[in-house]
């Protein structure tokens, strides 16, 4: 198991939990705004680092993405980061 975190979760106000299946989950932190402060990820293999490295670049853009986007496994991260270009 590896467990990966990227930005400040103290700024967020809600917590966004999304199952990548198996043992993987993700977890993104949101700000009063919906902005995306932060987010975690623990599961098994380079998935996780992965889904972290995208869910980073969101944050570094000041993201504002949909929760139920998110909480998606379907929704692919890199599609919202796109959508902010």
């Amino acid at each position: 198991m590896t467990l990966q975190v990227t930005g400040l979760a103290d700024a967020a106000v809600s917590l966004i939990e999304r199952d990548q299946g198996e043992s993987d989950k993700l977890f993104f932190h949101l700000s009063a705004d919906g902005q995306l402060s932060a987010a975690s990820g623990m599961g098994t293999g380079g998935g996780i680092s992965k889904e972290i490295r995208l869910a980073e670049m969101l944050i570094e853009k000041r993201a504002n993405p949909d929760p139920a986007a998110l909480a998606n496994p379907g929704v692919r991260l890199k599609a919202l980061l796109r959508e902010c270009e």
